[in-house]
């Protein structure tokens, strides 16, 4: 069992206001629905291939007080950005940084959670735990619900682009720490967005972690979110994300996964209007023993509709990966466009890749693709390098970054682009173990 501590929510010094009734309730439900539900099983299909030996659910406290050094380090990482942001430790609010007054004036909301109980309760009543996104973690979304207290509301009104980025940092301070991120968007009709979403570690140790995106898209809505995973060794994280898409509504979000010992990642696309469009995109970076375990879910209800999913990762020593994609086309989805795409280069003999790309097409007028691959570094062109003095580890670099350029090459948002390039160029150049 999680232990949850009470937790000090902090806003400037000031300690936020405890749950409203109606919240406390259904974590109360929630509770029991995680006590009555299976554990996960390698019979369940859901959960094929994984390791079940690294989920790790107890021993963890939720709520722990942040010390003083990761205060002070996470101070200044927050220092160094300009943008609307907040970040949070440990489920506890450690800084902010307002909108601007432009974006204020036009009704644009970002707050946490807590604060949006009171100021927004109406809004965030008709929103909060509405989607259940789990794609086989139906414990973990319970037990999301029964322990989530922080998190972001982000609101645009309609007719309204928020020119700033919007950062949101959430991170875990000590060893056996826990949190549970909840990340609720709201884009109303004709409403864009651009989103900046971090997870990390302060210690070099691992925690748990279990967050949830709910993102709702308007009519004609955009919505760009770039999520980068970078936990410590050892933590077992899961994250699942939904997307809800409108009549024209658009949607592009990008994983940049490094960190962690497992890490499972739920992400499901629902195109419910006419015109809506998905993209899908991930890099993933699998080093030592880490297990990245990717499920998505491209849900087609609507006629006209387009998703395109392409994932890629890069495994060295004896890490592993595994992909399990759906799309799935209603009978009325006529003139659906979709695409899914996995992608895995192998740089160890020991390291593993699982690809399991699905379709159901419950209609006659679509053109639906899938695929996936699972090759190594072509042998003559290593030896090309290695015979011009490149050294192997310098040469397997740049064919994991000629490998991984389709995928960030595919983010619109140019000054995104050339981020998550400089992180993956940063993570690739850290040195492995021996």
């Amino acid at each position: 069992m999680i232990r949850r501590m009470l937790p000090e929510m902090y806003n400037g010094g000031t300690k936020q206001t405890p749950l409203p009734t109606w919240w406390k309730e259904i974590q109360e439900a929630a509770w029991v629905d995680y006590e009555r539900l299976p554990m996960p099983s390698r019979k369940d299909e859901r959960w094929r291939f994984t390791d079940l030996g690294k989920l790790a659910f107890t021993g963890y406290t939720a709520g722990f007080p942040v010390p003083e050094p990761s205060r002070t380090e996470l101070q200044a990482f927050f220092q160094r950005g300009q943008a609307p942001a907040l970040l949070f430790a440990n489920d506890s609010l450690l800084f902010s940084r307002s909108l601007s007054p432009e974006a204020k004036k036009k009704g644009v909301l970002l707050t946490p959670l807590l604060e949006a109980a009171n100021g927004a309760a109406d809004l965030l009543k008709s929103y909060l735990f509405r989607e259940r996104v789990a794609l086989g973690a139906e414990k973990l979304e319970t037990l999301h619900r029964a322990c989530a207290t922080a998190g972001a509301l982000l609101y645009v009104p309609a007719g309204v682009e928020l020119e700033q980025t919007v950062d949101l940092s959430f991170w875990l301070s000590e060893e056996n720490a826990a949190t549970f991120p909840h990340i609720l968007v709201v884009l109303q009709e004709n409403a864009r967005a651009r989103i900046h979403l971090r997870f990390g570690s302060t210690n070099p140790k691992g925690g748990f972690a279990c967050s949830v995106q709910e993102l709702f898209l308007g009519a004609g809505a955009q919505l760009e979110i770039f999520t980068g995973r970078n936990w410590a060794e050892g933590t077992c994280s899961f994250d699942l994300a939904s997307v809800r898409l409108d009549r024209d509504a658009n949607s592009t979000s990008f994983q940049l996964n490094r960190g962690g010992g497992y890490t499972r990642t739920e992400s499901r696309s629902r195109l419910l209007g006419p015109g809506s469009r998905s993209v899908m995109l991930s890099a993933t970076m699998a080093r030592d023993r880490q297990e990245f375990d990717q499920r998505s879910f491209q849900e087609h209800s609507a006629p006209n509709t387009r998703s395109d999913l392409l994932y890629k990762s890069a495994l060295y020593d004896s890490s592993r990966t595994i992909f399990a994609g759906m799309i799935d086309v209603d009978p009325g989805a006529q003139q659906t466009d979709a695409y899914q795409s996995n992608r895995n280069l192998l740089l160890s003999p020991d390291a593993e890749a699982n690809a399991l790309p699905g379709l159901e097409i419950l209609a006659n007028d679509v053109r639906c693709t899938h695929g996936a691959t699972i090759g190594q570094v072509d042998p003559e062109e290593l030896f090309y390098c290695l015979q011009r003095g490149i050294p192997l580890e310098a040469a397997q670099r740049l064919f994991v970054l000629g490998f991984l350029t389709d995928v960030i090459d595919r983010i619109p948002d140019a000054d995104a682009k050339r981020t998550l390039a400089e992180e993956i160029d940063s993570s690739l150049s850290q040195p492995r173990r021996p």
